[in-house]
């Protein structure tokens, strides 16, 4: 019950007192009233402002999160690839030695 708001503008406004002989001023009770409801009406302005921010921050966040997602799996393609490259990279490389080799052999006995 603590979080539970009791008064709403409209219900500041709409509130009326009874009048006694000894009680205090109505246009001092009215003016402090108005001033009540002008409060409550800017903090409930700045209430939903602030849960708009939170919903559109909220979207925001997980539209990143996919984005980061999206990035890792495209980053671990990329070392697949690199990976690939490497190793076909690693074979070429073995087979130029042994070309080379051979070439080796076969003009050494030519000349």
């Amino acid at each position: 019950m603590a979080n539970k708001i009791q008064l709403s503008p409209k219900k500041i406004l709409n509130k009326q007192f009874q009048i006694d002989f000894k009680g205090y001023s109505a246009t001092e009770v009215d003016y402090f009233l108005d001033t009540i409801v002008e409060d409550y009406e800017t903090f409930a302005n700045m209430l939903n402002d602030s849960y708009e921010q939170i919903e559109r921050l909220q979207k925001d966040n997980e539209a990143l999160k996919a984005k980061v997602s999206h990035l890792e799996k495209e980053k671990l393609l990329q070392q697949d690839n690199i990976r690939s490259m490497e190793e076909n990279l690693s074979s070429n490389v073995d087979l130029l030695k042994r070309i080379s080799s051979l070439e080796k052999e076969v003009y050494k006995d030519k000349d």
